[in-house]
């Protein structure tokens, strides 16, 4: 486990008097363990003593599990168990008994407002109905409500968070070079999406990468000034003077990238070329302000100032940017007109202006992944040799 990931779990733990915190959504254990689940119903009890448990259905294969995690297997998957997940909540009983824990209170997050998919991303199974108050009654002095402080570590990524991150966003790299070799006339917008995706799910085959999987969103011409509303593929052929978007959210061994880029198909016009070069300058200069300590609100307004400048603030419809990293949309405040939250080091935020509208036929956007240094910032998604 990343050291300073366990730094800021047990300064939870030490500032609310805990027993232990309690994670199960996917995107919890891969940002407290590195840890991917392939079904979707692992249990994390983080112990006061330091030393997490993981508990697991015996269904999940073991191969998976981070080297150095003690776990521990609950009958899930067993036909012969009536009832498994009496058996999870006795084994974490029986834990905190062991630790003399039990007359200290745990915490969990009871709502987050959904996960990221397991690995199993096609169904994961359900959850038993009454595991908030199963969970509640693990301790003896029940639970404490700390959700605040829990859920501010998606808005921060440690070293280790980062090391991974940069392993996503190469294979964003490839995404996105098979983005623009593929937005040639004749091509349907399927197709481009079915490229990309194939060529992420082949990484797969690479060193370090044991999970790659990607969700690409294609919309050209006249359906891509829907843009700023929603993002969709159809079978709709791309045809010379047409912009195409891109829209993908990369998951890769758990961590994940959200990246838009924008093409030009064969001769576009004059003012097609214009539109375009504002949103990638617009970026560019909210980008530069960058850095610990400045206002949210005061980067979305460089960039949003500056497309309204131009006569076209009226089709950029949507906030600036979010945290991103676990999830394809990590909990936290937005780049945003109300936003005062500041930038702070370790936060990884997307920076995605667009230009979209029926009345102009058309729509751009050009989003990228934003990390915040010590000093300044970095961009994950910078792929030299790849077109912006």
């Amino acid at each position: 486990m990343d050291t300073k990931r366990k730094q800021m779990l047990q300064g939870i733990i030490n500032k609310h008097h805990l027993g232990a915190l309690i994670f199960w959504r996917p995107d919890e254990l891969v940002m407290t363990l590195g840890y991917m689940p392939l079904w979707g119903l692992s249990f994390l009890l983080y112990t006061a003593d330091d030393r997490p448990v993981l508990f697991i259905p015996e269904a999940e294969p073991v191969d998976i599990i981070p080297t150095g995690i003690t776990f521990q297997t609950f009958p899930w998957g067993n036909i012969s168990c009536p009832d498994p997940w009496e058996n999870l909540y006795n084994q974490m009983k029986l834990l905190l008994q062991q630790k003399n824990l039990q007359e200290l209170p745990v915490s969990f997050i009871p709502s987050i407002g959904g996960s990221a998919p397991c690995r199993m991303a096609g169904e994961q199974p359900p959850l038993p109905p009454g595991l908030i108050a199963a969970l509640n009654g693990v301790s003896r002095k029940g639970w404490v409500d700390v959700s605040s402080d829990l859920l501010n570590l998606y808005a921060y990524k440690t070293a280790f968070d980062i090391q991974q991150l940069t392993i996503t966003h190469q294979i964003s790299a490839i995404a996105v070079q098979t983005f623009y070799a593929n937005a040639v006339s004749g091509n349907t917008e399927a197709d481009i999406a079915a490229a990309v995706e194939y060529e992420v799910a082949k990484c797969v085959n690479m060193p370090q990468i044991h999970f790659a999987r990607a969700w690409a969103m294609i919309q050209s011409g006249v359906n891509a000034a829907w843009g700023g509303t929603y993002n969709r593929t159809t079978g709709k052929r791309l045809q010379n003077g047409e912009l195409v978007i891109m829209e993908i959210g990369i998951c890769v061994n758990g961590y994940w990238a959200d990246i838009t880029r924008t093409a030009k198909i064969g001769d576009v016009s004059k003012s097609q070329h214009e539109i375009y070069d504002l949103v990638y300058e617009a970026q560019k200069s909210g980008i530069s302000m960058m850095k610990p300590g400045v206002k949210m609100r005061t980067i979305d307004s460089i960039v949003r100032e500056k497309i309204e400048a131009a006569g076209f603030g009226r089709f950029f419809k949507h906030a600036l940017g979010h945290h991103v990293g676990f999830r394809y949309h990590d909990f936290g405040p937005l780049l945003s007109p109300g936003s005062d939250s500041l930038l702070e080091e370790g936060m990884l935020l997307t920076v995605e202006p667009g230009i979209y509208g029926e009345e102009i036929n058309m729509g751009v956007r050009i989003e990228d992944n934003v990390l915040i240094t010590d000093s300044g910032c970095m961009v994950l998604s910078s792929y030299p040799g790849v077109p912006d």
